[in-house]
């Protein structure tokens, strides 16, 4: 609570002069203690919030470095917000929310020549219902990440999911902008793979959802 609450640099003196029931001592004791900064984390969690219902966010962004060549997780990287290649760290994300409160459960860094951000995107969604025993209304992604692995690991979890897919995907042996030629339409189908979803053609956008209901 205390390192939510100190938003600048602080010391323990200062938080325990703040906190009644923390002494320096205690303080000191607990942040040099064998902690990694997940396991904090997940402890935060765990006193503070209640990750129940709600809806989980599966996205990636990239923070900008341009001046931290030395940073060893720094790499040129392409910024779909800057529609260009920058200097920065590449990350997939895990964040749960209500549509009110946004947490942040977890962050993985993407590497070129290592794991694929798919893969991490499986590993933040291993966490979210092993470790965090997540049970959300919907997993929400863009149309980068409904891989047929992705998908039915979701499925496999029991969860249902919201995506927007691309115009080329498959569905019931088509490709969608040639499945209907409407601009609004919907219908039950499966993808390349066999599962089944509703799909809703939106204008020129593409939603899918394993609720068919």
């Amino acid at each position: 609570m205390a390192l939510l609450y100190f938003t600048n640099i602080t010391t323990c003196s200062a938080i325990a002069d703040a906190f009644d029931s923390a002494s320096h001592d205690q303080l000191t004791r607990m942040l040099q203690g064998p902690w990694s900064g997940q396991t904090l984390f997940n402890l935060a969690l765990r006193i503070l919030f209640t990750v129940a219902g709600g809806y989980l966010i599966l996205d990636d962004t990239v923070v900008e470095k341009p001046y931290a060549r030395l940073l060893g997780e720094a790499a040129w990287v392409w910024s779909s917000q800057q529609r260009q290649v920058v200097f920065g760290v590449s990350m997939v994300l895990l964040v749960w929310t209500d549509g009110q409160v946004r947490i942040p459960l977890g962050y993985r860094v993407w590497h070129k020549g290592g794991a694929s951000k798919f893969d991490l995107a499986l590993a933040l969604l291993s966490y979210a219902r092993n470790r965090r025993k997540c049970k959300p209304q919907f997993v929400l992604f863009d149309s980068w990440y409904p891989s047929k692995k992705l998908l039915k690991r979701i499925r496999d979890y029991g969860w249902y999911f919201v995506c927007q897919l691309k115009k080329n995907r498959t569905f019931d042996g088509r490709a969608l902008h040639a499945y209907r030629h409407q601009p609004y339409w919907q219908a039950v189908g499966a993808l390349s793979g066999g599962l089944k979803v509703f799909v809703v053609r939106y204008r020129r956008k593409y939603y899918a959802t394993n609720r068919l209901t």
